[in-house]
């Protein structure tokens, strides 16, 4: 237990979540042969990690609040791509 506490203190576990992040993208990457239509999602996901890392190493909060910013700009366009493959958005 006590590892797992240190993991999270450290915030080295946030480097952990971005390594499986960046191991999923290649995995888009190689397997499907492509990454765009995953970007937005992956790039959310990494934003949040990014403030969570942020919080854990107590970094002022303009920096917290910047990446959970971009993160949600990105979740924007993740929510704006699905729109159109669901055809409720016009191409």
């Amino acid at each position: 237990m006590m590892m797992l506490d240190e993991l999270v203190g450290s915030a080295a576990i946030t480097a952990v979540i971005l390594a499986i992040l960046a191991a999923e993208a290649l995995f888009y990457i190689f397997y499907f042969k492509r990454l765009r239509s995953m970007l937005p999602t992956l790039a959310a996901g990494a934003c949040l990690v990014l403030a969570l890392r942020a919080a854990l190493l107590h970094h002022d909060t303009t920096e917290i609040a910047a990446f959970l910013a971009t993160g949600f700009v990105f979740h924007l366009l993740e929510v704006r791509a699905w729109l159109k493959m669901s055809k409720h958005l016009p191409q």
